[in-house]
């Protein structure tokens, strides 16, 4: 895991007052290592380079916050800012949703208020990872627990939770995505 999803550019599939100007979002590709992907507007794959651009310092600030706040596990600052308008599957220029964040970084809390806001368990990055596939990498079962529980397919893309399990040897882990009694 070599990608920190946390520190690309941030874009967005509907609008806020802090965010109106963002566009484009990613779906997506190995288990998520938040803190290696760009960081400037230039480099948000031609998706919305152009909105991003358009931003100004302080709602770029404002939305690399939201992904801290992801990161850092400051759930009641999530939701807020979710119930206030901010996408519940804000990406960043990789497709890094807040909920690949939240569960990569083993922030439970987060991972619970996002899912509660309606965050896309299917939702993939633009490397095909999606939040469980990061929760298993970390081998965070409570994590997993609670993504299973929401209805997240450990099968689904290209590189699912459950070929995270048997590339890493974690066989705890795929014994967890295998029980059925898991599963909604």
């Amino acid at each position: 895991m070599s990608h920190d999803p946390s520190d690309a550019a941030p874009t967005a599939e509907a609008a806020t007052p802090e965010a109106e100007a963002l566009a484009g979002h990613g779906h997506g590709a190995a288990p998520p290592t938040p803190g290696t992907s760009p960081t400037g507007p230039q480099e948000a794959e031609g998706r919305s380079a152009s909105a991003v651009a358009d931003l100004t310092p302080e709602e770029l600030a404002f939305l690399h916050g939201v992904f801290d706040a992801a990161r850092e596990g400051r759930a009641a600052e999530l939701a807020e800012v979710v119930d206030k308008g901010v996408p519940v599957d804000l990406t960043n220029s990789s497709g890094d949703t807040l909920l690949v964040l939240a569960a990569y970084h083993q922030q439970h809390d987060a991972v619970r208020v996002l899912l509660e806001r309606g965050a896309d368990v299917e939702r993939t990055n633009d490397r095909g990872q999606s939040a469980l596939a990061a929760a298993v990498f970390r081998q965070d079962e409570a994590v997993v627990r609670t993504l299973l529980a929401a209805g997240a397919d450990p099968e689904r893309g290209p590189k699912s939770a459950v070929e995270t399990a048997r590339v890493f040897e974690l066989p705890e882990m795929l014994a967890l995505l295998q029980d059925p009694a898991l599963r909604p």
